[in-house]
């Protein structure tokens, strides 16, 4: 099947979502035919192996940007929050200073988190996080699961202590 062929199909699709009134749909199908756009006369497998070559170009150009965990902007921090242990006083004290440090960008906040949450353990996982968001999320639910367990381990040793 060529490139042609497909775009007249997908063309009728488009148009019976639209006159659905399925308007997102029928978007989505627009942005579908407008990637096809120049590529008629191929068929859709060469387009399919274009297309994957590309992409695969894009991602080799564009290697992840890493930061070495022991640089003094994530050392700072990650100490900062480590040595808040389950104190939350201390820990919003280091938070607010982590989000408003503006030598730290997304790349250094990964880091730091990465820190935070496999210091105490040991660990060497590398958790990878969407978005400077979801870093604050992992670092504030890591702070209130360490609290927790601090927790019950003091009430364990009231009770057999």
């Amino acid at each position: 099947m060529s490139v042609a062929e497909l775009k007249r199909v997908l063309e009728r699709i488009r148009e019976l979502y639209a006159s659905a009134g399925a308007n997102h749909a029928a978007a989505d199908f627009e942005r579908l035919l407008a990637t096809l756009d120049g590529h008629e006369d191929q068929t859709i497998d060469e387009f399919v192996e274009q297309t994957s070559e590309l992409l695969a170009l894009t991602a080799a150009r564009k290697p992840k940007k890493r930061l070495d965990a022991g640089s003094p902007v994530v050392e700072e921090h990650a100490q900062r929050l480590l040595a808040a242990g389950v104190s939350q006083s201390a820990f919003n004290a280091a938070m607010s200073k982590l989000r408003n440090d503006t030598r730290v960008g997304e790349v250094e906040l990964f880091a730091v988190a990465n820190r935070y949450l496999n210091d105490p353990t040991g660990g060497t996982f590398e958790f990878e996080f969407k978005s400077s968001n979801s870093a604050y999320r992992a670092i504030k639910r890591m702070f209130v699961e360490r609290a927790q367990d601090d927790s019950k381990a003091r009430i364990i040793k009231r009770m057999t202590g």
